[in-house]
């Protein structure tokens, strides 16, 4: 997906949780008996309670950027070990999360140093 021109691209890497859902008929089938609310949230409690407290942390913080540079961030999400993930490990990202932004990194959960990172790379945005 292409970066829209008045975006700044902020791509966080991180441990990623999820559900996945099953293949197309079968989910139809799933979620029209009722039952695919019960089974992604027993999927998404299958997960350990550090790695879940720590995607609603990345989610809140994610919503604040979004509140404070509203409508110039563009955010992706990479899971630290999908390819791309891999990729950037062996290119020196390996402390979790970690924001690049145009070729600057943060690691880490100061909002603080990771707002004025984004400040930096939006010369016209201030944060609010």
């Amino acid at each position: 997906m292409a970066v829209p021109k008045d975006r700044l691209k902020v791509e966080i890497v991180t441990r990623v949780v999820g559900s996945l859902n099953h293949c197309f008929h079968c989910q139809v089938f799933i979620d029209d008996v009722g039952v695919g609310d019960q089974i992604h949230n027993e999927d998404m409690a299958a997960y350990p309670a550090d790695l879940q407290a720590e995607w609603e942390r990345l989610s809140a913080l994610v919503w604040r950027l979004g509140e404070r540079f509203p409508d110039r961030l563009f955010v992706q999400i990479t899971d630290a070990q999908s390819p791309r993930g891999l990729w950037l490990a062996l290119r020196g990202v390996r402390r979790y999360p970690a924001f690049l932004i145009d070729g600057e990194r943060v690691f880490g959960w100061d909002e603080e140093a990771l707002a004025q990172a984004i400040a930096r790379h939006l010369p016209a945005a201030q944060p609010a």
